[in-house]
C-alpha cells in the first residue's frame, strides 16, 4: 500500500502542470488531427528534386546516343582531349545507377573562374537521371536529400565549403561504393541511430584542384581552362537549349531501360594499367561503352589511361615517390646509401618541377604517413638530418612509383 505526502504548500499542483508542460501535454499543444493535418500538407509539397524523364518511345543506338551527348558537351565547352567523351559515358551511367557497385565522382577544377565550370555541370544536371545542381548544400542536407529522392547531385562552387570541412570530404568519399555508402546520425527525438543513404552519383566543381588524395582516387578529374577567343562555341543559355537537352536524357532513360539488366552481370575486360580504384572507377563506364558499340569500346579505354591511375594527375605524395626512386635509380655509388633531407630535397627538384619549392620540414610530413622520418646520419665529417636508401625499400615494394614517362590529360590536350 502506498502512501502519498501531503502538500500543505500547495507546490504539488504546480509542479505537475511543469512537468505536463515539458511532456507535451498541455493544452496549448497541437492535437493528433491539427498534428496529422500539418503532415499531410507536408507531404503534398512538390519534390525538390526533378522526376525521372520519360523513355523515349523507340529502341535508342548507344553509340549514336553517346556521339549526340558528346557532340552537345563541345559545342558550349572548351574541354581537354577525351573530356567530352568521359562526360557522356558518366552521364548516361546516372541512368543505370542501380547496375553500379561503385561509380566515380566526376571533378572539375580550374586555376581561375570562368572556365566553363558551371556550363559543364548545368549541362549535366539537364541529361543525366534526377539532377539536382546547388552552389551550396551542408552534408546534413545531401544524406537526407539522397536517402529521400535518389538524385543525381551537382555541387558547384564546391571550393567554398569542401576545402575548409573534412568531415564533408568524408560525406564525399563514403557515397563511392555502394556497401559502405550511409552515414548514421542519431535522431533528435527518439535518441535511436538512424542510417542514411550516400549512394548517389555526384559531380563537383571548384578553383584549384581536389586536395584529398582519397577524394582524388575515387574521382575522375577534368582540368578545365578558359576558352580561347578563336574556339567557336555556342553561349550556353539553359532555357534556349531545354528542350534539345531534355531529349538526350529521355534517349538515355530509354536506353538506359533496354540494357540495365545486361550491364549488372557484365565484366568488361578493363586496361592492365588500371589499378584498385581506378578500376573501380571505370567498370560500369566501359561496360557501358562495349554495350554502345562503334567506337565507343576502344574511346572509352583510351579515356581511361588518360584520366586515371598515373596517368592523370598525381597526388603530391605519389609524384614524390616517384622522384625519390628516380633520384636513388641515377646515383649508385657508394655514398648515396644515405642522403641529407637537405640534399635529398635539391635533387627530387631537380627531377621533378612540380616538386618546386620542397623543403626539408614539409619532406618529412609528406614521407611521415608512410612510416620513412629523417635521422641523424654520417656524411664524411658531417652529421645531418637525413635518410637512408633502405628507408624505402618497403614503401617501394608496397607503392610501386609509376611510370614517370607516362602522359597526363594536360598532355593530351
Amino acid at each position: 500500500m502506498t502512501h502519498e505526502k501531503e502538500d500543505p504548500a500547495g507546490t504539488g499542483g504546480a509542479k505537475k502542470e511543469v512537468i505536463s508542460k515539458c511532456c507535451g501535454a498541455n493544452s496549448s499543444n497541437k492535437s493528433t488531427s491539427e498534428q496529422d493535418t500539418a503532415e499531410a500538407q507536408e507531404a503534398e509539397k512538390p519534390s525538390p528534386v526533378p522526376p525521372a524523364p520519360d523513355p523515349w518511345p523507340e529502341p535508342v543506338h548507344g553509340a549514336d546516343l553517346l556521339d549526340e551527348v558528346t557532340d552537345t558537351f563541345k559545342s558550349f565547352l572548351s574541354l581537354p582531349n577525351q573530356a567530352a567523351e568521359v562526360m557522356a559515358l558518366w552521364a548516361v551511367g546516372t541512368h543505370v545507377f542501380d547496375a553500379a557497385e561503385t561509380f566515380p565522382r566526376l571533378v572539375f577544377w580550374s586555376p581561375l573562374p570562368e572556365c566553363g565550370k558551371t556550363t559543364a555541370l548545368s549541362l549535366l544536371t539537364n541529361i543525366s537521371h534526377r539532377g539536382v545542381m546547388a552552389s551550396n548544400m551542408s552534408s546534413a542536407v545531401i544524406f537526407r536529400l539522397i536517402e529521400a529522392e535518389r538524385p543525381a547531385l551537382f555541387l558547384d562552387e564546391a571550393d567554398t565549403y569542401i576545402d575548409i570541412d573534412d568531415g564533408y570530404v568524408g560525406l564525399l568519399n563514403s557515397g563511392h561504393t555502394r556497401s559502405s555508402a550511409s552515414f548514421w546520425r542519431c535522431d533528435p527525438k527518439s535518441y535511436k541511430p538512424q542510417k542514411f543513404s550516400t549512394w548517389a552519383p555526384l559531380a563537383i566543381a571548384k578553383i584549384g584542384p581536389v586536395r584529398s588524395d582519397a577524394l582524388r582516387s575515387r574521382s575522375i578529374e577534368i582540368k578545365m581552362q578558359r576558352a580561347r577567343r578563336d574556339e567557336d562555341l555556342q553561349q550556353f543559355r539553359e532555357s534556349r537549349e531545354k528542350a534539345i537537352i531534355h531529349k538526350l536524357a529521355r534517349k538515355a532513360a530509354r536506353w538506359a531501360q533496354d540494357h540495365l539488366l545486361t550491364l549488372r552481370e557484365v565484366e568488361p575486360n578493363l586496361p592492365d594499367v588500371l589499378a584498385n580504384r581506378a578500376r573501380d572507377n571505370w567498370h560500369l563506364l566501359i561496360s557501358i561503352a562495349d554495350a554502345a558499340g562503334g567506337h565507343w569500346p576502344e574511346t572509352a579505354r583510351k579515356a581511361a589511361v588518360t584520366f586515371s591511375s598515373g596517368a592523370a594527375e598525381r597526388s603530391q605524395k605519389e609524384y614524390l615517390l616517384a622522384a625519390i626512386a628516380a633520384v636513388f635509380r641515377d646515383h649508385t655509388e657508394r655514398d648515396w646509401d644515405r642522403i641529407s633531407s637537405d640534399e635529398l630535397c635539391k635533387a627530387v627538384r631537380k627531377v621533378d618541377d612540380q616538386l618546386e619549392g620542397l623543403e626539408p620540414r614539409e619532406l618529412a610530413r609528406l614521407l611521415k604517413p608512410f612510416g620513412i622520418a629523417p635521422r641523424t646520419i654520417r656524411i664524411g665529417d658531417k652529421t645531418p638530418k637525413g635518410y637512408r636508401r633502405n628507408d624505402f625499400d618497403d614503401v617501394f615494394a608496397r607503392y610501386p612509383p609509376p611510370d614517370r614517362n607516362t602522359a597526363t590529360s594536360e598532355d593530351n590536350q
